[in-house]
């Protein structure tokens, strides 16, 4: 998993389209000619998808039940945090800074990934009281 939700785009008539909500975002924001980068990646694409689409999903539940402005990137920093994912290092003022550690390809591998994901959709299952399985199907149906 990357550190923040990948773009994925789909080919329609020789164009991309956005074919999550990040890439959709990310196209309001492009005004003009952009550079992209195309790469292929070797790790399980389909698990990564899951993991942003449950993000995806669960943020504005929570949102709604805690009244609260989360946007996907803070939801992956709290479970990274919440999962003991970083370094603490202090500073020489004394306070302590969170280094979180990245969820790419280069440095989480395959069943480090899916433990992850399995943590994740577990703490999401408690915090929306919707069960494990409902969260799973709702977001392969939306993947």
């Amino acid at each position: 998993m990357a550190d923040r939700a990948p773009l994925y785009f789909e080919t329609h008539l020789g164009m991309l389209r956005p074919a999550n909500r990040a890439a959709e975002e990310a196209m309001r924001e492009i005004s003009g000619t952009v550079k992209a980068v195309l790469t292929g990646g070797k790790a399980n694409q389909r698990r990564r998808s899951l993991y942003w689409v449950l993000v995806s999903i669960v943020t504005p539940i929570l949102n709604d039940m805690h009244n609260m402005t989360l946007t996907d990137d803070d939801l992956h920093d709290i479970m990274r945090t919440k999962l003991g994912m970083f370094d603490e290092i202090t500073l020489p003022s004394g306070e302590t800074h969170r280094k979180l550690h990245s969820t790419s390809n280069r440095a989480m591998n395959e069943p480090d990934r899916a433990d992850y994901l399995n943590n994740c959709i577990s703490i999401w299952s408690k915090w929306t009281g919707i069960d494990v399985s409902t969260l799973t199907a709702e977001a392969e149906r939306a993947a």
